[in-house]
């Protein structure tokens, strides 16, 4: 096996260097492809600025840039300099009233002794703010003023050993301050060879991505395993994404892609949203792979999908869907090839008192929620699921879930304590809640979020469904949490929800529709509602709630609401 992940960049190019590599969609759909030398070239270009700003082998240098051909650039140039990169959503993707940007970006300079940060043109107003931080930290700000420095003579090959650090990345930031995972080059190398096993990943694929480079799907299972397999690899700008999804599905057509990744909520938008008319000469049977990954996949969103776009070639059969952390680097978790995605209706009222998921029939009257699983381990993993007293349990109980990882991170960058728990004994805590049966994982929630009530256990995942059904809300934008309440010796709920504007119904309708749906759904009250507008509650860089970030602002009192009941 190559020893490291710019070796194996470097033979990828070298084998084929004529062979198509990247390409990147335009707003109009249009695009080129670039051959492993183009792209090559490009970096090489790109890693000569790079030792003209004092950059070697080892030094952090943090990009807080769009995902657009500039970026996979720099990104392609720092790893081939042999320095480490860690990403960063822009300030453009980090807008509203309670983004923590600022205070993310200075817990990096802190912790990650940066070298360089490349970032967009709108972070320059911020200048003053970061000035100082970061101890010998240089900041470029914007394309124009890296200046690439064109045919310069390539550097010595670098052979970084499996022990060096290979990147940074950022974990979900489901708080305001993400932790630092420090993937060695052991860790990326085991983590593409364990996803191109499970998914059958071949030269002959075509690969079509719109998650952003600065979250590990993008990052990991796109870009990094697309080219050192020699897939090639098409991008397209989340923005450009979210603005039209019916561009992913033109793109996939056009390009011949036969693999794609996207977070449940990208299957959802797209279903809901785009037209038979931006559709009309569009075909999917040559896609193979829709993986489906980062959040909670919800059975409902995937039938959707699967029904609203049949007619252009979407089969069943083609869903599929993953299950992965930051601190195993890449995927775990994969659905059969060669079977259909599994779910389960499972006995609300066992999950949650007694923490067991029995199955029910559709035909049986018991309150059931549906779990979609995951997959199954790829080839070079192993999966336990632990109680709360750190015993392992049986198919069917819930629990921590585990892994036995050769993909597992080193650290959390300047936190001992936290890496301290999240790896021990050998297996690495994901802090994720699930089951597994007969091999196959479903996830159910997280261990931290998970809110007490009387002894009860709820996952605020467990919400969305039941706030679907409530008209006047934004479709999957709130947050929940639990709060203690000294008087009663156990926590209340707090529930805080987009509304759209104008409020159809009135804002005290909505408000006593959440406390209606909620205590006949889940059998529990929720004690404090506030309303807020739209765009208020941010979400991580994959699209999770943070309902922990909202959590601290309601305690702070810093949560600007429309309306409270």
């Amino acid at each position: 096996m190559t020893a490291s992940l710019q070796a194996r960049l470097r033979a990828r190019a070298e084998r084929a260097p004529h062979g198509r590599a990247l390409a990147f969609l335009d707003s109009e759909g249009g695009f080129v492809w670039q051959s492993f030398e183009q792209v090559y070239r490009r970096a090489a270009d790109h890693g000569a600025r790079l030792a003209d700003l004092g950059i070697a082998p080892g030094d952090v240098c943090l990009l807080v840039l769009p995902s657009n051909e500039f970026c996979a650039t720099v990104l392609l140039a720092v790893l081939l300099r042999g320095a480490v990169p860690l990403l960063l959503a822009p300030p453009i993707l980090q807008a509203g009233p309670h983004s923590s940007l600022m205070e993310v970006l200075k817990g990096i300079l802190k912790k990650a002794d940066v070298r360089l940060v490349v970032a967009h043109e709108t972070l320059r107003k911020h200048r003053n703010e970061i000035d100082g931080i970061g101890t010998g930290t240089r900041f470029i700000f914007g394309e124009a003023e890296f200046a690439a420095v064109p045919n310069l003579p390539a550097h010595s090959p670098l052979a970084p050993s499996e022990s060096d650090t290979a990147a940074l990345q950022l974990t979900s930031g489901t708080t305001g301050t993400p932790r630092i995972a420090r993937w060695q080059q052991r860790n990326v190398l085991a983590a593409l060879d364990g996803m191109a096993l499970a998914m059958r990943l071949t030269a002959d694929d075509v690969c079509l991505n719109w998650t952003p480079l600065y979250h590990d799907m993008g990052l990991v299972n796109n870009f990094l395993l697309c080219l050192t397999r020699g897939t090639p690899l098409v991008m397209l700008s989340p923005t450009e994404f979210v603005k039209q999804p019916a561009r992913w599905l033109r793109g996939l057509s056009d390009t011949g892609a036969t693999v794609t990744w996207s977070p449940n909520f990208g299957y959802a938008i797209t279903a809901q949203r785009v037209k038979d008319e931006e559709i009309s000469d569009v075909r999917l049977d040559h896609v193979r792979t829709f993986w489906n990954a980062a959040e909670k996949i919800h059975l409902q969103t995937v039938l959707d999908f699967h029904e609203r776009f049949a007619a252009v070639g979407v089969r069943r059969g083609s869903l599929k869907m993953n299950f992965g952390c930051v601190e195993n680097v890449g995927g775990a978790t994969f659905t059969d090839l060669n079977a259909p995605f599994a779910c389960e209706r499972i006995d609300a009222h066992a999950l949650r008192d007694q923490r067991i998921a029995s199955p029910v029939a559709e035909s049986d009257g018991t309150p059931a929620i549906a779990v979609v699983g995951v997959g199954r381990p790829h080839p070079h993993l192993r999966i336990a699921i632990a109680a709360e007293d750190g015993s392992l349990v049986g198919d069917g109980q819930v629990g921590e879930v585990l892994l036995d990882t050769p993909s597992r991170m080193t650290e959390y960058v300047g936190e001992p304590e936290e890496t301290t728990r999240a790896l021990r004994g050998g297996l690495l805590r994901t802090g994720d809640l699930g089951y597994l049966r007969d091999g196959e994982l479903f996830w159910v929630g997280r261990v931290r979020e998970r809110i007490t009530i009387r002894g009860r256990k709820i996952d605020p995942s467990e919400l969305e469904g039941v706030l679907w059904k409530v008209s006047g809300l934004r479709a999957g934008c709130f947050a929940a949490f639990g709060v203690e309440h000294p008087g009663r010796g156990t926590e209340q709920m707090v529930l805080v929800a987009e509304v759209n504007e104008p409020p159809l119904p009135s804002y005290p309708e909505i408000a006593e529709a959440i406390h209606e749906q909620v205590n006949r759904e889940l059998g529990v009250p929720v004690s404090d509602i506030l309303l807020v507008k739209k765009g208020m509650l941010s979400k991580t860089s994959s699209g999770k709630r943070r309902h922990r970030h909202f959590r601290e602002l309601y305690l702070r009192g810093g949560l600007e609401f429309v309306y409270r009941n």
